[in-house]
């Protein structure tokens, strides 16, 4: 038994020996050499998970560890993960550590180039490098990396992340397996960190292996850098399925920040990021999003949300604020408007992105916005300078059948917002953007047009837009829109806006606006608005029933964001009848405000003030004016407004025979005063053709009165004085002889006799009070036999007469009245009716 025992090792020893002496062989024998680059091309290949070629000496140590040293390794995936290895060492634990059950890899990588497409992981072999690049650097301890570059790319989108690591180390810290990298990224220095758990923390369950990536880039004395830290856990060491991430990091320079993921630097400033996101092989999602961006120029970017799918954007619901010009003051005029926040709610449906709870801010108004979407992109690209770009962009608002507006093209640079070539129509019912009655919602038709923006001037602006208005009995209109001289340096952008507007009946039209007017002519315009932002001139023919109005105006840009208004405004013919009614509203009530559907005041009300920043200086002239049956030589006045006060000097009116000279000016913002005096009126002229008794002489007066403009009819806060004085003339009747003088003595009267009275003189002073002037404090006329008094009020505003006259001798002014008598009714057509007993005026007055 014994000798069999000693046989037994003795063959045993013999079979190691031959064994040891194979694999000595086996390693130091060049003969060998086919077979350790075979092994080693097998074992690359399960490690990478494509096919690996070594091309240069494969050599094995077998002390103090066992270690591979292979040159020249190759790898030519078939979705392009390519790599190239100068010299590649793997080795295992040392002898020891093997005994005592400790097995360790390790991987040394000298002189590296690597092309990683972002899906090279999808078809590589299940545990490799490629499809677990986590797990694999989780059990290599021991990894050096020197002088390798690592190119991650998307060709298809021209996307490139280049990491040149010059030295990577790692080593065992309290539990973990630590990597840390001295790398540059896309030409940005920075250090990069990897930690792993070496033990199983049971306190996670669900997932129990850890691990952490830390970025860092070096600050500058202005600027902090970059820190961000990824903390990774899974459900198996493997790392390939299940992951829960959370990331964080800080930027101190959003320049440094796109430079590093290879975009070009067209932004800077700070921003933070926090977000947990779930990784599977095919697809990860994210949630509690909160990202915050302060750019260099004063503008804070905020978004918060979640999405069920990274990259699709699939189930995202996202907020988004963007606060512009926040402190900025209140607009007092139209040029100091500005956009102050941009809000709005992205979320996702199966035909796109969709974008709800739109609101734009500015320091004026706000204005709400309905659903738009929905929002898609074809494809997001990287140019060789590292702009980023939208292909295919295409944005659509309003049902699918009939969307209300579309807009589809490419953005070449969307952080800088260049290369902008977008083009679509609108097609948007007249009652989504303005607030109508819900009976007349269809009576104003659509808006159906195209239009096309691009960068081409100077930032983002409309290049074309053609529009009219269809479907429609009450209203057509057409307008178009053009830019010129784009892109000169120097020069603004010309606009040019050919506009047409025309209401058959404005009656119709301000009745479907909820309004009432008596009315019933039609109103167009036809003109063209040019210029720039410096300077706009308008163009153009305004038609109100009859009256033609042409004009030319010129808006010129002032300091402090003013105005400056000159021109001149015309008309061959003036019907005042006409552009009363149609300024006057039909009844008392305050004409309404035409209101755009989703926009509001600002809190605290609007600062607008139109007239106190806008100044002017233009001529009027009207050649003639018609109104009542009569016309007149025309208008000549020169308006001029200066620091929110309007004054019209000189102004000149001729009408019925007679002139008007004075002057208008504000008092305040709300007041109009008009002071002056006509003369020349001829007294058949004012009473009109058809009054039922012939007069003649001539009217003077003198005015100073006032009305509020915003008022619902300034005519019934008229106030002031009014005196028209008559200083000869005749009345044909002796009428008013006979009451004056009695029956008895009117047979001797030769005026009674005649049938006319001639007339000495005549004042009439009225004061006036809320549209109502009252005799101040009578009107006297003076004929050769008699001096008639009359008290009483002229109502304006309800087109009204109501006097009592009383008539005496001219020889007993303060006598008994003869035959007194009233005259009440319309203005234009007064009834004349003996009065009855009652308070008479009397006393002596004169007509100066």
């Amino acid at each position: 038994m014994v000798r069999f025992a000693l046989r037994a090792v003795a063959v045993l020893l013999a079979l190691a020996c031959v064994a040891i002496l194979a694999l000595v062989l086996a390693v130091n024998l060049p003969q060998a050499e086919g077979a350790r680059r075979a092994l080693a091309e097998e074992g690359l290949t399960q490690l990478w998970g494509e096919p690996v070629r070594v091309t240069g000496a494969v050599a094995v140590s077998l002390w103090p560890r066992v270690s591979v040293d292979m040159d020249g390794v190759e790898a030519r995936g078939a979705d392009g993960a390519n790599a190239r290895i100068d010299r590649l060492t793997v080795s295992i634990s040392r002898y020891a550590q093997l005994l005592a059950g400790r097995l360790r890899y390790g991987l040394e990588v000298g002189g590296g180039d690597f092309d990683l497409p972002f899906d090279a992981g999808l078809k590589a072999r299940p545990g490799s490098l490629l499809a677990s690049p986590i797990h694999v650097l989780s059990l290599l301890p021991h990894l050096s990396i020197r002088d390798t570059v690592m190119r991650f790319t998307d060709p298809m989108n021209g996307w490139l992340f280049e990491l040149k690591v010059s030295n990577l180390k790692s080593a065992i810290e309290t539990g973990r397996n630590v990597l840390v990298a001295d790398a540059a990224l896309n030409g940005q220095a920075l250090t990069l960190a990897f930690a792993f758990d070496i033990d199983v923390e049971k306190e996670e369950r669900e997932r129990p292996y850890g691990a952490q990536i830390t970025l860092a880039t070096a600050g500058e004395a202005d600027a902090r850098g970059l820190s961000a830290r990824l903390d990774v856990r899974a459900p198996t060491k493997r790392f390939d399925h299940g992951l829960s991430m959370r990331l964080h990091a800080d930027a101190g320079s959003l320049a440094k920040v796109l430079t590093l993921a290879g975009i070009a630097p067209t932004i800077d400033g700070t921003g933070q990021i926090a977000v947990r996101l779930k990784v599977e092989p095919d697809h990860a999602s994210f949630h509690d999003l909160d990202l915050v961006l302060n750019l260099a120029e004063g503008q804070r970017i905020s978004v918060t949300g979640q999405a069920d799918d990274l990259e699709t954007l699939a189930g995202a619901e996202l907020k988004a604020v963007a606060d512009l010009k926040t402190d900025a003051p209140p607009a007092v005029s139209l040029r100091e408007i500005v956009v102050t926040r941009l809000t709005g709610t992205f979320h996702s449906r199966a035909e796109g992105m969709m974008l709800d709870e739109a609101l734009i801010s500015t320091n004026a108004f706000d204005q709400s916005l309905r659903e738009i979407g929905p929002i898609r992109v074809r494809s997001v690209a990287r140019d060789p300078e590292g702009h980023v770009a939208f292909r295919g962009l295409s944005v659509r608002a309003g049902p699918p059948d009939r969307p209300i507006a579309q807009l589809e093209g490419n953005v070449d640079d969307v952080l800088g917002l260049a290369g902008v070539e977008l083009a679509g129509s609108i097609d948007i019912p007249v009652a989504s953007v303005l607030s109508l009655p819900a009976e007349a919602q269809d009576r104003l038709g659509r808006i159906v047009g195209s239009l096309s923006l691009s960068d081409a001037g100077d930032g983002l602006g409309v290049d074309s837009f053609a529009a009219r208005i269809d479907g429609s009995d009450l209203i057509s209109a057409d307008l178009a829109l053009v830019l010129d001289e784009l892109g000169k340096p120097g020069v603004a952008a010309t606009t040019q806006v050919d506009a047409r507007l025309k209401v058959p009946n404005y009656s119709a039209f301000a009745a479907a606006l909820g309004e009432a007017s008596n009315f019933r002519g039609q109103l167009g315009f036809e003109g063209r608005l040019s210029g720039n932002t410096d300077a706009l001139t308008m163009e153009g023919r305004t038609d109100i029933g009859r009256t033609r109005i042409n004009g030319t105006l010129s808006s010129l840009a002032a300091p402090g964001g003013r105005s400056l208004v000159k021109g001149t405004i015309s008309s061959p013919m003036v019907y005042a009848d006409e552009l009363i009614s149609f300024l006057r509203p039909a009844g008392q009530r305050r004409p309404k405000t035409v209101r755009v559907v989703g926009a509001r005041e600002r809190e605290g009300g609007s600062q607008l003030d139109l007239i106190g920043t806008t100044d002017a200086d233009v001529s009027i002239t009207a050649t003639r004016l018609q109104g009542g049956g009569d016309s007149a030589t025309g208008v000549q006045a020169r308006l001029a407004v200066k620091d929110g006060s309007l004054r019209v000097d000189p102004m000149r009116i001729g009408y019925r025979g007679g002139v008007i000279t004075g002057v208008v000016a504000s008092e305040g913002r709300s007041v109009m005063r008009a002071k002056g005096s006509g003369q020349g009126w001829p007294l058949s002229s004012v009473l009109g053709r058809g009054s039922a008794i012939s007069v003649s002489g001539t009217l003077q007066i003198v005015f100073n009165l006032t009305a509020r403009m915003d008022a619902a009819d300034p005519l019934a806060t008229l106030a002031g004085t009014l005196t028209g004085r008559v200083g000869s003339g005749r009345i044909g009747t002796g009428l008013l002889d006979l009451a004056g003088v009695g029956i008895i003595a009117g047979i001797f009267t030769s005026s009674v006799q005649k049938g006319e009275s001639v007339m000495r003189c005549a004042k009439v002073p009225l004061v006036f009070h809320k549209g109502v002037g009252r005799t101040n404090p009578v009107i006297v006329v003076n004929t050769e036999n008699v001096q008639a008094l009359a008290r009483g009020t002229v109502d304006l505003v309800r087109n009204r007469i109501d006097l009592r006259v009383a008539p005496r001798p001219l020889n007993a002014p303060e006598g008994p009245a003869g035959h007194s008598f009233t005259v009440t009714g319309a203005l234009s057509s007064p009834s004349i009716e003996l009065a009855s007993s009652g308070n008479d005026p009397g006393g002596r007055y004169s007509c100066k």
